[in-house]
């Protein structure tokens, strides 16, 4: 058990993020119509809604959890905007003074390369309003049986 100090604090983060993050947000960069976001227990929570574009499988919740490599299929790629690729993400941090969080994950190139990538996502606050950017690099080369991303 943490110390009731400690305790304390982990419950005003975890009911600030809460705060700031449950909803629903319209989309900056027009990669869906409106996404609904919840945390909960550690686990980040979107489900979307468009009517343009889109897979319809890519209507269904995206999870992720923290402490596990999640995979996120091809769906992912439409939520991080590498739409196509198959997506995995292992870790993420929330940076709560400045409404946003950072995806790290990894997918497979047609190089036969393992391409990691960051994903910031941010929101106006009052406006409701996200933003999605991705930065992209090489990991290493990896074998036909691979099935997962490597060290990030």
């Amino acid at each position: 058990a943490l110390p009731k100090t400690v305790a304390k604090e982990v419950d005003m983060l975890e009911a600030r993020i809460k705060s700031d993050w449950t909803g629903i947000y319209r989309s900056w960069d027009l990669w869906t119509d409106n996404v609904k976001i919840d945390w909960s227990g550690g686990e980040w929570r979107f489900l979307f809604n468009t009517d343009y574009g889109f897979p319809v499988q890519a209507l269904q919740a995206i999870k992720i959890k923290a402490g596990h490599t999640n995979d996120l299929g091809y769906r992912g790629g439409v939520m991080f905007l590498l739409a196509g690729k198959k997506i995995w993400i292992d870790d993420f941090k929330i940076v709560v003074e400045d409404r946003k969080f950072i995806f790290y994950g990894a997918y497979f190139s047609h190089a036969r390369y393992w391409r990691q990538f960051k994903a910031t996502l941010s929101h106006s606050g009052d406006q409701n309003l996200l933003r999605m950017e991705v930065e992209q690099g090489r990991l290493e080369t990896c074998g036909e049986e691979d099935e997962g991303p490597r060290t990030l």
